[in-house]
């Protein structure tokens, strides 16, 4: 089974809007998996519960943390239509380990895109 590495935006400018982001990343998780058949994985979707994002040194801990179990997933699909600064970081290691890199932009889409070089994101807006 296809192990896939969903990449969606966490940061947001208020507790609600991070408990959204986390809830928009479960249903990239569940609609990538039921129809594409991948064992999707998330981190992001739950390591708010137990460590904060605005505490610098817990937020490097869930980027580290979500940097290994991108180590672990065959492909990276980057999910929604915004890069955040953890999701640059992600997309980068991704390509540095030759993985497999698509976009996903929503629930409507018949196909994941392919991604083959950086450019195709950066068009994407990069928020801080």
């Amino acid at each position: 089974m296809v192990k896939a590495y969903i990449c969606s935006p966490l940061s947001a400018a208020s507790k609600s809007g991070i408990r959204e982001n986390m809830t928009r990343a479960r249903k990239y998780m569940e609609q990538i998996s039921h129809r594409y058949g991948y064992r999707t994985y998330a981190p992001h979707a739950y390591l708010p519960e137990i460590l904060d994002d605005t505490c610098l040194e817990e937020r490097a801990l869930a980027l580290s943390f979500g940097c290994e179990v991108l180590k672990i997933c065959q492909i990276v699909i980057v999910c929604g239509n915004r890069i955040s600064s953890g999701m640059k970081r992600e997309i980068e290691l991704a390509f540095q380990l030759e993985k497999d890199v698509y976009l996903w932009q929503d629930s409507n889409c018949t196909e994941l895109l392919p991604v083959r070089e950086w450019r195709q994101i950066d068009e994407m807006q990069i928020q801080k």
